[in-house]
Parts: structure tokens; sequence; C-alpha cells
């Protein structure tokens, strides 16, 4: 079990969000991406072959659309993990299951105005009941970025030309990405697996980071490089 995990987060987080999970992986090294929403970016993939990208979030349709769109970076990737991911996030007239524009729209305006109140009322509809701590250098242009993103990227048509493991790890009580918003994008299949966490919410590297660490060195062992 020797690949490079490529770990990249979700809107409103840095890179330091996946500390709790890499405390309880097993063998593996990692490599967390930064999309620059505190501290300034980084966001160059690893140049070993066989390495596993995990997104957690918009952290995982951020990667389909930086991954899946290069031949020569997908073909270096050995599998997917996608943790309370989504391929398409807003509703859309084929896609009713998403989230309503308007709520995106709402927190651009906010970010403008208080974006730590924006993030703090995230991370409480995430799941935590104490907002963590927040960092002095926001990057509000960044979070309004990444809440377009979340507004207009849809990859949904990318995914069915990935012939290699996937796995998709959602939560049946997550109130931002919904078990509906899931089965709507994700089905089981020869290279797709889903698997349910019963409650943790939308921000599971934070609410059940050992248990997350369980089942990526476990997709490690099975698919990682030799």
């Amino acid at each position: 079990m020797s690949s490079t995990l490529v770990l990249v987060h979700g809107w409103g987080f840095g890179a330091g969000v996946w500390r709790p999970v890499r405390r309880g992986l097993q063998a593996c090294s990692s490599h967390a991406l930064d999309l620059g929403f505190y501290h300034p970016a980084r966001t160059a993939f690893p140049t070993e072959d066989g390495f596993i990208a995990i997104g957690h979030s918009l952290g995982f349709l951020w990667l389909t659309r930086h991954l899946l769109l290069e031949p020569d970076l997908a073909a270096r990737c050995g599998g997917l993990i996608a943790i309370n991911g989504f391929c398409r996030f807003a509703r859309s007239l084929d896609f009713p299951a998403g989230v309503a524009p308007r709520i995106l729209e709402r927190m651009v305006s906010r970010l403008g105005i208080d974006p730590r109140a924006v993030l703090s009322d995230f991370q409480r509809q995430g799941g935590l009941d104490t907002p963590l701590n927040l960092p002095a250098t926001l990057n509000a242009h960044a979070l309004a970025q990444g809440l377009s993103w979340l507004a207009e990227w849809d990859s949904r048509a990318l995914l069915p030309a990935w012939n290699k493991p996937l796995l998709v790890i959602s939560s049946r009580d997550d109130r931002v990405v919904t078990p509906e918003m899931v089965l709507q994008q994700f089905q089981p299949g020869a290279f797709t697996t889903l698997e349910w966490c019963e409650a943790g919410g939308h921000l599971l590297p934070l609410t059940r980071p050992e248990w997350i660490a369980a089942r990526i060195d476990a997709f490690a062992r099975l698919h990682g490089a030799s």
C-alpha cells in the first residue's frame, strides 16, 4: 500500500481540514492540496504514478474538473474517493434534487458583508455544533469564486469515462448534499461503490475522521500501487 493520497478540501476550508484524518491513516503518504480560501493556493499533483485522489464536497467536483479532463493526469491516478461529494451541486432542470441557486446567491451577497458569519453558518449546517476558529487570512474573492463553481460546474458527463475504482462515501443525515442528491449522481457498478455513514453530517473528515481514515486505508490496500 504505497500509493500517495492526494487530498482536496471542500468549500470554506483549507488543507488543514484533513489533519484529523491524516492522523488516523496507517501506511499511506498524503499530499493535501489547497484551493486558496485561507492561504495561497497549492494545486500541483504529485509526479508519481498510481496516486489515489480524494475530494471532500467541492473538492471532489474540483478533482473531476482538473483530473478527468487531463488524460495524462487521469492515467496516473489509480482510484478516486468522494467524501460528501458530488458532480453537480446546484439545482437544474435535469437535476431537481440540487441546491436552489438562490441559496448560493445569498451566500455570495453575505460574503461581502460578513464572511465569517457565512462560514460559521455553513459549518453548523454541515454538522459542527461549535464552528471552528477561522484564520485571519480569509480570501473573500476565492470564497466567492468557489461558490460560483458550486453554482455552475457540472461534471456528470465526465464520470462515465472513469473506468477505475471509485468509492463514494456519504452520510445519511447530510443536510448539504442529501442522500437524494447522491443517488441521482452515483450508481453502484463495476467500478463504483457507495458506502453510507449513518450519522456525521456533511463534514465527515471532521466529525468521523477515524472512520474515514479506515475506509481510505481499506481502499488503498485494494487499489493502491504495490
